[in-house]
C-alpha cells in the first residue's frame, strides 16, 4: 500500500469526516460516560475496600501533606520520606484535607483524574488524525480496562498516563511549529511527568533529544537552543523536589528512595527461578534487613538494597537473559497471563477487571499494529513508537507487570482507533449498493 493509498483509507471523499459540532457533542458525551464508568467502578467495587501495597503509602502521604506535615514519613513523624515521586500525593492532598473518609474520597478523585486522561487521549488522536478516529480513540480509552482499573486505585499510574499524554501533545505541538514556547511546554510536561513516575524522564532522552536535534531545516544553533530550553524547563520543574531530597537525606536522592527496593525485589534467587521468575518478591529485602544500619534513613536503606541487587546480578549474569525473557513475557501478557492476573490482586486489581483488560489488550494490539502500519497522517509516528518502547525497557530492566505498560497503552489505543475506523469504512464501502 502506497502512502497515498494509506491516506485514502480515512481521507477519501466518500468517507466524510464528522462535522465539528457533532464531534464536540459526541466527544463530550463519551468523556462524561467515561467518568460515569470510573465513578461507578469505585462506588460498586471499591467502597469499603482497604488499601494494599503501594496504595497505602500514597494514601497516607497525601493525608500527612493535608495535615501540614509535608512529605514526612506517615508513620514516623518528623522523618523525611520520598518513597515515591511526589505528584500523586500532592494531587490527592486537597481532598484529603476536605474529607475525613479519605480512602473512598481519594478513589473518587482518582476516577475524575482518570476521566481527564480519557479526554487527553482523544485530543491526542485529534491532533494526529480525523475527528472520527479521535472519537473512536476516546471511546476505546473510556472502556479500556487496563486504564480504568488504575483509576480506582490510589497509585501513580493514572498520573503516569496523564504525563505521557501531556508530553506527546507537547511533542506534536513542537513538531508542528517549533518555537521557544513550544520547547518550554515540552520541558514543563516532561518535568511534571517525571514527578509522577521518575522513569518518564527518560522520554527526554528518547523523544525530546531527537525531536529537537534531528530536523535539518533548522540551524544547529537553533536546534541546540531549543533542546537547552526544553531541558532547562524540565530541570526547573523537578529541581525543588530534587534539591529538597539532597538536603534531607544522607545519600544522594533524585526523585525517589524506592529504587533500591525495586531493584532488589526484582533481582534475587526467588525472581531468577521458580514461580516468581521475572516478577518481584518483597522477601528479598526482608532477608537482608540485618545489613541496614540502625537508624538509617530511606536513602541509606535504598543504597544498601541497591548494592545487594547489583551484586546479585553480577553473580548471576548467566541467568539474566532468561529472566529478561520471563519479565517481557509477563509484562506484555505473552506468558502466564493468569499468573499476572493473580499478582495484580495484591495491588488491588480485581481478577475480573484484569481479565477484561487482558482480552481487550489481546484484541487491541494487532489492531494497533495495523493502524501503525497504515498511519493516515503526515505527522510522524515515531514519537508514539519510541514512547511505547519505554514500557518494554522498563519491563526488561525491572520486572514484568502490566502497569509498566502505561506508556505503550496510550499508543495502543490511538493506533487501534486508526485500524477500527479504516476497517469500518472499508466494510461500509462493501455494503454500499453500487449504482
Amino acid at each position: 500500500m502506497s502512502i497515498s493509498q494509506q491516506a485514502d483509507v480515512v481521507q477519501e471523499p466518500d468517507a466524510a469526516d464528522l462535522d465539528r459540532r457533532t464531534f464536540r457533542i459526541a466527544f463530550a458525551l463519551t468523556v462524561a460516560l467515561a467518568g460515569v464508568l470510573r465513578i461507578s467502578y469505585v462506588v460498586l467495587a471499591k467502597r469499603g475496600e482497604e488499601v494494599v501495597g503501594d496504595q497505602l503509602h500514597y494514601f497516607a502521604q497525601a493525608a500527612t501533606i493535608a495535615d501540614g506535615r509535608w512529605f514526612e514519613h506517615p508513620w514516623v513523624p518528623g522523618t523525611p520520606s520520598a518513597l515515591h515521586a511526589p505528584f500523586t500525593a500532592l494531587a490527592l492532598a486537597p481532598v484529603s484535607w476536605v474529607d475525613q473518609n479519605l480512602i473512598f474520597t481519594q478513589r473518587l478523585t482518582m476516577a475524575v483524574y482518570g476521566t481527564l486522561v480519557v479526554a487527553g487521549v482523544g485530543l491526542l488522536a485529534r491532533v494526529l488524525f480525523t475527528r472520527w478516529i479521535a472519537l473512536v480513540a476516546t471511546m476505546i480509552a473510556a472502556v479500556y480496562a487496563n486504564l480504568w482499573v488504575n483509576d480506582g486505585l490510589i497509585m501513580s499510574e493514572t498520573f503516569a498516563a496523564a504525563g505521557v499524554v501531556a508530553v506527546l501533545l507537547a511533542v506534536y505541538a513542537y513538531e508542528r511549529r517549533a518555537s521557544r514556547l513550544a520547547a518550554v511546554t515540552i520541558g514543563v510536561a516532561l518535568g511534571l511527568a517525571g514527578l509522577a513516575r521518575a522513569e518518564l524522564l527518560l522520554l527526554g532522552l528518547v523523544v525530546v533529544v531527537p525531536l529537537t536535534l534531528l530536523p535539518k531545516d533548522r540551524s544547529w544553533g537553533l536546534r541546540l537552543s531549543h533542546l537547552a530550553i526544553a531541558g532547562g524547563a524540565a530541570v526547573m520543574v523537578v529541581s525543588p523536589w530534587v534539591i529538597r531530597n539532597q538536603v534531607r537525606f544522607d545519600e544522594p536522592t533524585l526523585i525517589s528512595t524506592q529504587d533500591g527496593l525495586t531493584l532488589l525485589g526484582a533481582n534475587c534467587a526467588e525472581t531468577y527461578s521458580g514461580s516468581a521468575m521475572g516478577f518481584w518478591f518483597i522477601d528479598c529485602a526482608t532477608e537482608i534487613e540485618y545489613k541496614v544500619p540502625e537508624g538509617a534513613d530511606e536513602s541509606v536503606r535504598s543504597a544498601v538494597y541497591r548494592r545487594e541487587a547489583v551484586s546479585f546480578v553480577r553473580e548471576n549474569l548467566d541467568r539474566v537473559p532468561a529472566v529478561v525473557v520471563a519479565r517481557l513475557g509477563l509484562g506484555l501478557s505473552l506468558w502466564a497471563p493468569e499468573r499476572m492476573i493473580w499478582y495484580n490482586q495484591f495491588e488491588g486489581r480485581e481478577s475480573w477487571a484484569s481479565r477484561i483488560g487482558l482480552f481487550q489488550y489481546w484484541l487491541l494490539v494487532p489492531l494497533a499494529g495495523y493502524g501503525l502500519w497504515s498511519w493516515p497522517s503526515k505527522r510522524p509516528r515515531w514519537p508514539l513508537v519510541v514512547t511505547a518502547s519505554l514500557s518494554v525497557f522498563m519491563i526488561a530492566a525491572f520486572y514484568g507487570i502490566t502497569r509498566f505498560r502505561i506508556p505503550a497503552e496510550i499508543g495502543i489505543v490511538v493506533c487501534a482507533s486508526v485500524a477500527i475506523v479504516a476497517l469500518g469504512q472499508r466494510m461500509a464501502r462493501r455494503l454500499r449498493p453500487t449504482s
